[in-house]
């Protein structure tokens, strides 16, 4: 470029570098002008917004330019154009990148690299839909693996975990089938006739024990397995019952391997019973006779003086079987077919606790509301039965949150986006929930209509002591700064954690450092208290 006017125009502050007649005799060393006999030349640097030069874009003419104004401009609109086209090239790719990576994270294992609990769960979601092979799921837990960390140390520890890690996957012999789901805990998925032998396997390989040029440490494991037949079971029944026969198994003083069978809970005797209270439940006809009651959490944005965002959550309180958890209540209402009439219920619930608030407040107030994949899949019974109701209310739209949990965009993909672009249409935000927890909704998450994402808790109670936690927040909110959605952080209950979302960019906070889920009164209550100066 030296000594051409391409290196004049890198070179100068100005925006464009003009030369409407004989610049070949203004740059005598530049061939390329002499060879093709250009007489005029403009370049136009491009810029970013800190002022880097990306490139050039020039123009040669081999007569005078005679309207010097309108060939200017026209370079000028050029240019922005390109410009505008390189930085949303750039913004696409990073935020490609950004996906990419958060999944990778969030469904991987740092220390192993094996698949961890997320995948697992999708993993087996999609097994138990599609596979006509039955299957096993295991379960596996170091056998004393705290006191192992106790006396040796975490370092020691984690070598360990890699060297069982590695067992396991040389016998199972394959890295998507294998997995770590907690600290000392893991699982495989087989297809095999005899997974009893391949549990054997592990076991023998990990006999000979742990060893380095410091330590040999005796390594064993507990081994509960559930298997996958012909008659249908959810994913999460199938984890329920693998987990069941590695308690018994851990137990048990005399076996290393245990295979679940139906007399090892009476977990089945409740749920019965859960459902059969939840169905008289939801058959009254008078909410002020209700069992099942909201209460509201505070979504506060920093520097706000007043709480006028809520996340509205259910809770039950059974004569019969007193207090319920949501867990447990909601899980049987699916499994039940009793979801829907569940989540009218709560709409109708939620909409006198927004009365309520209001009226002790004194202002208006936004609520998020939970939304499940069976009531989207019953989309027009679903919309008619909210919109009715808000109505009723006198409220707007506009005024409510829809959250969505990260399952609900893995299913029903064309119903879903339909339902979503509704929502949006009508005046309601969408929000997705517990984002972070299911790996495979980051790859979609550019094709749906989302206004918020909500940050896992379990991220957010992490990452003050788990640097892949805090690396997988920071990473969603550079994502949702890309996205250009909104973001709230869940689960956060002390001034570290807070200050840290601070500064990384997460204005919205939701937890137990504000308030804990509270009836409408004992919310306001507890506001208010926040707001009195404090005696003397």
């Amino acid at each position: 470029m030296k000594g051409t006017p391409c290196e004049q125009v890198s070179k100068s502050k100005q925006e464009y570098c003009l030369f409407p007649s004989q610049v070949s005799k203004t740059f005598p060393y530049d061939d390329f002008l002499h060879d093709h006999g250009i007489e005029a030349y403009i370049g136009i640097p491009l810029r970013s917004k800190s002022g880097e030069v990306l490139g050039i874009l020039i123009s040669t003419f081999t007569s005078p330019v005679r309207d010097e104004s309108v060939v200017v401009e026209y370079h000028r609109i050029l240019a922005r154009i390109i410009v505008h086209s390189l930085r949303n090239k750039w913004l696409s790719e990073r935020s490609e990148s950004l996906v990419n990576q958060l999944s990778y994270e969030v469904s991987h294992d740092n220390l192993t690299n094996l698949m961890n609990r997320n995948y697992l769960s999708d993993k087996l979601e999609r097994l138990v839909e599609t596979s006509s092979e039955p299957f096993t799921l295991a379960y596996l837990d170091i056998d004393n693996f705290k006191s192992i960390n106790d006396l040796y140390g975490h370092y020691i520890g984690d070598q360990i975990i890699k060297f069982v890690a590695n067992a396991i996957l040389q016998c199972v012999r394959d890295e998507n089938l294998t997995f770590r789901i907690a600290g000392d805990e893991f699982a495989f998925i087989t297809f095999s006739n005899d997974p009893l032998s391949i549990c054997r396997s592990i076991l023998d390989k990990l006999d000979q024990g742990y060893f380095d040029p410091s330590h040999r440490i005796k390594v064993s494991l507990s081994i509960g397995i559930a298997k996958k037949s012909h008659e249908p079971i959810s994913a999460d029944q199938l984890i329920l019952n693998a987990s069941l026969a590695l308690k018994d198994c851990k137990q048990s003083n005399n076996s290393h391997i245990r295979c679940y069978d139906t007399h090892l809970s009476s977990q089945y005797h409740r749920r019965t019973q859960v459902i059969n209270a939840l169905r008289s439940e939801l058959d009254k006809t008078s909410v002020a006779d209700s069992e099942i009651y909201v209460v509201a959490q505070p979504i506060v944005r920093r520097c706000q003086k007043e709480w006028n965002y809520f996340e509205v959550l259910s809770r039950w309180n059974s004569a019969t079987l007193g207090f319920v958890s949501p867990m447990e209540f909601i899980e049987a209402a699916e499994q039940s077919g009793l979801i829907i009439e569940l989540g009218e219920k709560i709409v109708e619930l939620a909409c006198q606790a927004k009365a309520e608030l209001e009226r002790q407040f004194g202002y208006k107030v936004k609520l998020g509301l939970n939304c499940s994949a069976h009531e989207l899949a019953n989309s027009t019974r679903y919309l008619n039965h909210l919109m009715a109701t808000i109505t009723r209310y006198h409220f707007e739209p506009s005024e409510f949150t829809i959250e969505l949990t990260e399952t609900v965009l893995l299913s029903q993909t064309n119903e879903v986006k339909y339902i979503l672009d509704k929502l949006r249409e009508l005046g309601f935000t969408v929000a997705l929930d517990d984002f972070g927890t299911g790996y495979s909704s980051l790859n979609y998450i550019h094709s749906y209509p989302i206004d918020c994402i909500k940050i896992d808790a379990t991220f957010i109670r992490n990452m003050l002591c788990n640097e892949t936690a805090e690396r997988v927040v920071w990473l969603i909110v550079q994502l949702a700064k890309q996205l250009n959605v909104d973001l709230i952080a869940e689960g956060v209950e002390d001034q570290e954690a807070l200050n840290k979302l601070y500064v990384m960019g997460c204005d919205q906070i939701q937890g137990y450092y504000f308030a804990k889920p509270e009836v409408p009164t004992k919310i306001v209550q507890q506001w208010r208290s926040l707001q009195s100066p404090k005696q003397a």
